[in-house]
């Protein structure tokens, strides 16, 4: 199920427990004769599937605004590398699924093994991709303790993708330093381009300026010349009626 694009999920005691409180009013109310019971019923189940609805959908827009910045932050690790000095940063590995857990309550736990150990990570919403046992995955999260401030240590899972193979944490590493290093280079490059052409439409804007000044001085020496051909042809005139005279 998705609400503005996020996919969120409502685990299936919810629904239970809901029906359960409604077939209690419905109980109640016809027993006592009074239908208003029932209604009050109606509204109560909708309200208990509203909540967990409501916190699942928040979750789940949390992690998408929070998906950038761990995939900027983040590198690669050995799982066996993780140790207690890393709790609370983010962390990116890659593994097989060996296990699912607690997708009927819409929080799934993934074990991954990367060949070196095995760890659980722990998602807060439903998963928007088909993820079973066996497949190669890459995880992005925090590293953080089961319950909080005591139990094993667990990533909190905020992005999941599956990849074709598994690569050494080092290249994997190096490659996504290239990866952005040359996402930086073209993006140097278009801002170099824009500048040229910012720079060719100026100059040829300066030439159309001159271009047009240059015009104008032709124009005015074309109108000072009539002029002055106008004045001789007028002294010319004066005179040879001067000399008639």
């Amino acid at each position: 199920m998705k609400i503005s694009g996020v996919t969120i999920g409502i685990s299936p005691l919810h629904i239970l427990v809901a029906v359960f409180c409604l077939s209690l009013f419905t109980i109640t109310g016809i027993g006592m004769g009074d239908y208003i019971i029932i209604g009050w019923g109606v509204l109560f189940s909708i309200v208990l599937i509203a909540i967990p609805a409501y916190n699942s959908y928040s979750v789940a827009k949390s992690y998408e605004k929070l998906l950038p910045e761990y995939e900027a932050q983040s590198k690669y690790y050995r799982i066996a590398g993780i140790h207690d000095a890393m709790l609370g940063k983010p962390v990116r590995i890659r593994g097989n699924v060996e296990k699912i857990k607690g997708r009927l309550i819409c929080r799934p736990a993934f074990t991954v093994n990367d060949g070196s150990c095995s760890i659980v990570a722990q998602h807060g919403a439903p998963i928007d991709l088909d993820i079973n046992e066996g497949d190669k995955v890459e995880i992005v999260g925090m590293v953080t303790r089961r319950f909080t401030f005591f139990g094993k240590m667990v990533i909190h899972l905020i992005g999941i993708k599956k990849v074709d193979k598994l690569e050494n944490p080092e290249d994997a590493d190096k490659k996504r330093r290239k990866g952005s290093k040359n996402r930086n280079r073209d993006n140097r490059k278009d801002k170099s381009s824009d500048k040229d052409s910012d720079k060719t439409s100026a100059d040829s804007k300066d030439s159309d300026d001159d271009d047009s000044e240059d015009n104008s001085k032709d124009d005015a020496e074309d109108d000072n010349s009539d002029a002055e051909a106008g004045e001789t042809s007028e002294d010319a005139a004066e005179k040879t009626s001067e000399n008639k005279a």
